[in-house]
């Protein structure tokens, strides 16, 4: 899965049992929330979108994710982004993973701005989200963008890390994650080297 924002985000409230922000109570939270700073949101998988919609009857549980959009991935996992300010994406609409899909917002039951990001299994199970973006579920942490590689590698390997990358055999862990300056484990390092061996 690619992240929900391009930009830095941070969690506001992790996945699981905490204290309601409204009521002061404990209660599960069946998602994590995330605060951006440029509130695009973005699809991280690719699929179909199963509902994009707001609920306003009350006697409906789904009311209090105000705004929001259902996507149906191709792996068959579910993703729900919630309390959105507005909707970018029809329902019935193929979508791909980085595609923007709304705007953050407060709508719904919420005390502010924030997206409430959910991954449920193809069974409708709820699971932990930031375990799909690989990411603490800890409130307060802060993902940043990694930077371009161009401005990861050293001056003295630039030139490499540019020819490995235009070949694929560099590619880092996902997205724009090329771990530059980081100990590579053993299971990289056959990756690049298998890389290599299908571009040479």
């Amino acid at each position: 899965m690619r992240m929900p924002f391009d930009s830095a985000f941070r969690i506001s409230s992790a996945y699981g049992t905490r204290i309601d922000p409204i009521t002061g109570v404990e209660s599960w939270h069946g998602g994590v929330d995330l605060v951006s700073s440029d509130r695009y949101v973005r699809t991280v998988i690719g699929g179909s979108v199963l509902q994009s919609r707001i609920v306003t009857d009350p006697a409906d549980k789904t009311s209090e994710w105000g705004n929001y959009v259902a996507i149906a991935g191709d792996d068959g996992m579910l993703v729900y982004y919630c309390h959105l300010a507005a909707r970018a994406a029809e329902a019935g609409r193929r979508v791909e993973a980085g595609q923007v899909i709304g705007l953050e917002g407060a709508t719904g039951r919420a005390t502010g701005v924030h997206l409430h990001f959910e991954v449920r299994t193809p069974g409708g199970i709820q699971t932990d989200p930031c375990r799909y973006l690989s990411i603490p579920n800890a409130v307060g942490y802060t993902w940043v963008p990694p930077k371009p590689w161009e401005e990861q590698a050293s001056d003295w390997a630039r030139e490499a890390v540019g020819w490995a990358v235009e070949k694929g055999i560099l590619k880092g862990r996902g997205g724009d994650d090329y771990a530059l300056g980081e100990p590579v484990t053993r299971e990289e390092l056959c990756v690049m080297l298998w890389r290599a061996r299908e571009v040479l």
